[in-house]
Parts: C-alpha cells; structure tokens; sequence
C-alpha cells in the first residue's frame, strides 16, 4: 500500500472521465508511434466526444465521435477497407445521421459520415468498440474460464469473426490521423499516412521457467510422454528417455545456456529485451529450479537490459505470496522488479491491474492469449489501464502480449514466420509495436525441432522491415513522457 501511495504522489490520482481517459491513450500512442507533425495534426484538428444526438448536430471541420452508440453482445456488420497499403477491419456500424447534408465516404464502403459543412463521424463505434477493449468488456462480461483460471481466446465473441488477429485501437487511431491531416491540409479526410508514421516495434521478451532441464517437474513430463502411448496401446515413445538422460548429465543443456545464445542473436541485430525470472513456490505449475542457477543467469543479461519477475502461479491476487516472491527476487537482483508478467499468463481483468500496481509493478506483459496469437485488447503497443468502478487510470502501463513461441508454432505449423511477417507488414502501415515471447527452452533445443531457427527468423524478418527491437519497460519510459499531454 505503501507503494501505491508514492505512485500517486508522484503521478496524481489521475481520476477522470472515460472520454478524457480515451483521449488520452490516442495521443500517447501517436506520439510514440508516428511524427510530431501527426502529433500536431492531432492536437489542431482535436476530435469532440459527445453523444450521437449532439454528435450530429456540429456543422465544423472537425471528426466528431459518438460516446453513446449501442454495443451489440457480438461483433456486427464486419467490414474491411483499403488504408495506406492495408486493409483496415471495423465492425459494430452506427447509423448515417438523417437530416441533410450527409454524405457516406467513401461511397461505396464508407467509414465516414461526412456533413457539407466538414464535419466527420465514424461508420463504425470507434468509442465503444475500443473502450470494451481496453476495459477488457469481454472478460468481465463472461466468467467462463480455463481449468487454470485463464480467459482464452477461444472464449471471446471476436474469434468467430476472425477478429483476434485485428489491432482495432492501432487501426482506429491510424485513420484518425489521417482524417485530421486532410482536414488540416484540403479539408477532406486522408486515407494514407504518408510520411507520418514511425517504423514499428517489436517488444521482445523471456520467460525462464526452466533454467535447467533436470529438475524433478521436467523430467516427469517426459517420463510420462514416454510411457502414456502403452496405455493406448502403442509404442513407448522411447525418444523421451535420451532427453532425460541428456539432461541428467548436461542439466543446462538447450536451456540456461540457451541464454546468451538469445542474447547474441538480439544484439548482432541491434534489439535488446526484457528476461523474466521465476521464484517464490516450487511445484509443477511453480518454480522449478533454486535460488543459485537464478542469481548466475542474472549475472548473463548485459548491462543496462532489462529484468523483471515472472509473477509465480500461485500469487494470482495473493499478495503475501507476490510480496515474498518480490523481496527474494529482490535480494537476488539487487534492486526491487517493476516489470513483470504472469506464469501461465493467469489474470483476473477486473482486480490484477490494482493488485499489481500496489505492488510496484509499473510495466506487465500479462494481456495474452495462451491459446492464440493475437490482439486481446485490440492493441499493438502500450495503455494505462482505466479502473470503471473508480473512475481512476491505474498507475501501471500494460504492454499486450501478441505473439508466444508455441502458440505462434501450434497455430501456424507450416510458416511461423510468414505468420509474423504478416502481423508486422500491417504494423507498418498503420503505426505500432509486436509483443513476442520466446523461451529460451525452445530457442535451441533438439528436443523441440519444430522451434529451431524460428527465432532467428523472426529477428532478421523484425531487421529487413526496418523494425526496432526493444523491452517494453524501455517503451514505458518512453510513453511517460506524454503522461499529462494536452
């Protein structure tokens, strides 16, 4: 609580209303993903958020957005337009103001409703759709969850649309800009960003749930692995044994050693990023190695790079267990974790975000789906979260976690890479950042062939496409900079 305290006293309450917190999250992301003239296209050409009566009564050069428009329980009148050398997706279409003057743009698969006088209104619910998203509406809205108490992507309404995979805050934002560059420069909304956007970035992080491949949880596993196929009548997987072995004698193996193998990939193409750290309770969803092999991998990571705590299973909401996982990560590291993100990627939507940040996390990078790569708060980049019950902006930044090594190969077996490239080629048309997590168990290792040489191949891709590799606690002090923009 202590903790909490401070923040606030540093950052102020940041109490508000959702108009003003939406606001907000738009101009921290133009100024951390595009130029200052976007920047300032943005301020000169400032959107008014009202509701849809009055939204359709303003004769100005302006875009105006609807803060009242009905939200249907499942996405609705899915829609794709051609952007900047892309396809923007929007969906949930509010009706065309009726009285004189309006006109649809484009005619035949508009996104804008447009006033003879200059004003302009979204087709779609621009307010609505992106506050259910970052508000995580979807989450709290629907208690079903996994059997590791974990919301997945197979419980959102947005899968069956094919809309996980959509960055709807990063699409929405990037035609803001461009509308208010038009009305700035000719008076008619842009639909290309020219030169106004900055390359993307690629967040790159690791969780190091498994330091060494001897201990008793992994070892088990592959026992298991080897001899579950009798019970169906087939072949032992006798293969599993060799890796025992080989771990039982070589523990850091493809695993602790894999570390710098990591880390010289990332900076032979100038990236860095953030390593996490598992400790506090043992156990098969716990911690897995000691206090000795933790301290010596610390002792890996370059100077100057980022670590942080990767929250153990068991301190989802516990904070006595966090507390304690905290302070001996602290004695180890030396200075106390402000980055962190949950083992198993377990959050509670409507509690983690405050239980966190009276923790002193500052930076999570929690907001994935273990089931599915995508955009599970329609965002590529960086927010602060808004607490609906209190009206409050917790002092945390949340980085969306959108890309995990084995999702990314489960899902796409026949080209990973092709799969990311796909994420980042739009990432560069619309303005943004792609979270990835790679362990460093499937950096390099034998015992998991389909993973070999992936994350090589997604770091030369991030490279040629002129993206920038960084840790998303380096993106947080960035944004800090724009914590109170006009």
């Amino acid at each position: 609580m202590l903790i909490e305290f401070l923040l606030k006293a540093i950052w102020g309450d940041f109490v508000m209303n959702i108009e003003t917190y939406l606001w907000l999250q738009i101009q921290q992301h133009v100024a951390l993903f595009f130029s200052e003239r976007a920047s300032t296209y943005l301020k000169n050409k400032k959107p008014v958020f009202v509701p849809y009566d009055k939204a359709t009564e303003i004769r100005d050069n302006v875009v105006v957005i609807p803060t009242n428009c009905t939200l249907p329980s499942v996405p609705d009148c899915v829609n794709k337009v051609p952007f900047n050398g892309t396809h923007l997706t929007f969906w949930n279409r509010i009706p065309m103001p009726t009285d004189s003057g309006w006109t649809a743009i484009p005619e035949s698969n508009p996104v804008w409703y447009r006033h003879d006088s200059g004003t302009l209104i979204p087709t779609w619910n621009f307010f609505g759709n992106l506050i259910k998203l970052l508000t995580l509406h979807e989450e709290t809205a629907n208690v079903t969850r996994d059997n590791h108490d974990r919301f997945l992507a197979a419980f959102s309404p947005r899968r069956e649309y094919g809309l996980l995979q959509i960055p709807a805050f990063n699409e929405a934002v990037a035609l803001l800009v461009a509308a208010c560059s038009g009305l700035e420069e000719t008076g008619q909304p842009y639909f290309t960003l020219k030169d106004l956007i900055r390359p993307p970035y690629v967040i790159l992080s690791h969780d190091n749930d498994i330091l060494f491949g001897n201990d008793f949880w992994t070892q088990s596993a592959r026992l298991y692995r080897t001899f579950t196929p009798i019970l169906r009548l087939k072949p032992p997987r006798l293969k599993n044994l060799w890796w025992f072995g080989y771990n039982a004698i070589a523990p850091g193996r493809y695993y602790y050693d894999n570390i710098t193998g990591m880390i010289d990939l990332e900076q032979m193409c100038g990236f860095t990023s953030t390593f996490y750290f598992l400790n506090g309770g043992g156990g098969r969803f716990g911690a897995r190695n000691g206090i000795r092999g933790l301290s010596s991998a610390l002792l890996e990571i370059p100077t100057g790079w980022n670590t942080g705590i990767h929250y153990n299973y068991d301190t989802l909401l516990e904070p006595e267990l966090l507390d304690a996982q905290i302070e001996q990560l602290t004695s180890i590291m030396g200075h106390r974790p402000i980055s962190g993100r949950a083992h198993y990627l377990r959050f509670d939507p409507a509690k983690s975000f405050r239980f966190l940040s009276s923790a002193g996390i500052i930076c999570d990078e929690t907001l994935g789906y273990p089931d599915s790569i995508g955009y599970r708060c329609g965002l590529g980049g960086i927010f602060r979260p808004f607490d609906v019950s209190s009206g409050e902006v917790l002092p945390i930044y949340e980085v969306p976690l959108i890309v995990m090594d084995s999702t990314l190969i489960e899902q796409y077996p026949e080209n990973p890479v092709g799969a990311f490239e796909e994420l980042l080629n739009h990432m560069t048309c619309i303005g943004g950042a792609i979270s990835v997590l790679f362990h460093p168990g499937t950096f390099f290792n034998p015992e998991f062939p389909e993973a070999i040489g992936v994350y090589r191949k997604l770091l030369d891709t991030a490279k040629k496409m002129g993206a920038k590799g960084t840790s998303a606690y380096s993106l947080v002090q960035e944004a800090r900079k724009f914590e109170r923009v006009d």
